[in-house]
């Protein structure tokens, strides 16, 4: 009789007890996927890349830009507009959106909106940044449970879904 107390009275307290830290619950949800601020925050040209996943698309003089969603800008030069020929890759990681009004492309860069002359779109140049001008990610497009985001890993660029221990945000 007293080990059925004893046993009522354990089974009682944890269930009233908030603190379930000593439970573990394992469920799919996303985590999300971080990009240190110095990485993020490096724009530059380069060597043309493969278009994958296009955006927005502006002519400007000769030249054809195509946005690649979440990685920068695709330059092609234009002049036969039959064959547009890729020149360069204009790398903005976590970019989404580009607008272009004479010589400058504005660019979304994680939180960041940042302005590129673009006059030579083989070596562009940052003008001007501001920063924290966007929202920063504070979780996924998707409903469900997921990680809380911690700005201190970084810039969420992206997330996945997984396993999660214990998640404590969910939307």
């Amino acid at each position: 009789m007293k080990k059925l107390l004893l046993f009522a009275a354990i089974i009682a307290i944890n269930a009233c007890n908030p603190d379930r830290s000593m439970t573990t619950e394992t469920v799919k949800g996303y985590r999300p996927i971080y990009m240190s601020y110095a990485n993020l925050r490096n724009v530059s040209s380069g060597s043309p890349q493969k278009l994958r996943k296009a955006g927005k698309i502006y002519i400007k003089d000769k030249y054809l830009y195509i946005n690649e969603i979440g990685q920068g800008i695709h330059v092609f030069d234009n002049s036969d507009k039959t064959k547009p020929q890729a020149i360069a890759f204009i790398s903005i990681p976590a970019n989404q959106d580009i607008s272009i009004a004479d010589n400058i492309l504005y660019a979304d860069n994680g939180d960041d909106l940042v302005t590129i002359d673009i006059s030579n779109p083989l070596a562009v140049k940052v003008v001007k940044r501001i920063e924290k001008a966007f929202p920063y990610p504070s979780h996924p497009k998707q409903n469900g449970k997921f990680e809380c985001v911690d700005p201190s890993e970084g810039y969420v660029i992206g997330w996945e879904y997984t396993d999660l221990v214990n998640p404590k945000c969910f939307r």
